[in-house]
């Protein structure tokens, strides 16, 4: 018996798959495909899953990568870019006060024959204001002490100190600078002092004069330095004093702090 059902097992699944072959579901389909479709499903599934989970996060990877290298080249480029600008704004800033300095030289006594140098600041002393600086010109360059020295905005200081390649400048704010000057309107003259700090002091001027805010301040070539006529700054403060003279502060029309760039008159004709 049991001899029998070894040879008839294997007939009997020979001959179920033969009619399976034959034999067709609803939809026509053989239904031996169909067993074996529903026999594959999960794994075609679990395959499915898997391979399309390892193709999405290779190409999310991959445009990762790119994108990190283009963000990365963007960046080169804008920085790039906005090395570019501030070179070309800091060109035309440079330009313009280079302007200045040549329209000042054009200005000073256009009779007479004086030659003007330029120069750039080299060093500033570290204290408030930078009372002192030193720029790169000196005697070699025709400069010589108490040349007076300007920026396109007015009257800067006075050369005090002469090297062979540069200079020292004592600023009009200096405690100890000086500068002959008047107003404009009244022209009545007055001394200019430092006070070490970012005002100008302006002395013996009366109490029995009106001096407004606003009025500019010129120097009047009496100190024997500086030509007359050139801008200095602008009154800020005008008060009543306690004795015979007014207080007045007057307001440089340079911005000290911020020079780069002068001009020296020299002391020789051309």
């Amino acid at each position: 018996m049991e001899r029998t059902a070894r040879v008839l097992a294997p007939l009997l699944i020979f001959h179920l798959v033969l009619l399976s072959l034959q034999i067709k579901d609803t939809s026509g389909t053989v239904l031996l495909k169909t067993w074996a479709l529903r026999v594959q499903s999960p794994v075609l599934s679990v395959s499915d899953t898997v391979f399309g989970g390892i193709k999405q996060g290779w190409h999310d990877y991959v445009w990762l990568i790119a994108a990190r290298e283009e963000n990365r080249q963007l960046k080169e480029t804008v920085n790039r870019l906005s090395f570019l600008n501030r070179s070309y704004e800091e060109a035309w800033h440079e330009n313009k006060r280079l302007r200045s300095l040549i329209a000042m030289g054009e200005s000073i006594n256009e009779d007479a024959d004086f030659r003007m140098i330029g120069a750039r600041v080299s060093a500033r002393t570290p204290d408030f204001l930078a009372n002192i600086l030193y720029v790169n010109r000196g005697s070699k360059h025709g400069v010589a002490v108490n040349a007076p020295v300007f920026s396109g905005g007015g009257i800067v200081g006075r050369v005090v100190h002469v090297t062979e390649r540069y200079s020292q400048v004592q600023l009009i704010t200096n405690p100890d600078a000086s500068v002959g000057a008047m107003l404009e309107e009244s022209r009545t003259p007055g001394v200019l002092t430092g006070t070490g700090d970012e005002l100008l002091s302006m002395n013996y001027i009366s109490n029995t004069l009106t001096v407004k805010t606003g009025e500019a301040v010129l120097s009047s070539g009496l100190d024997g330095i500086f030509p007359k006529g050139i801008t200095i700054g602008t009154v800020v403060v005008s008060e009543r004093g306690k004795d015979i003279f007014r207080e007045i502060k007057v307001k440089p029309a340079t911005d000290i702090v911020r020079l780069e760039e002068v001009s020296i008159l020299l002391d020789s004709p051309i």
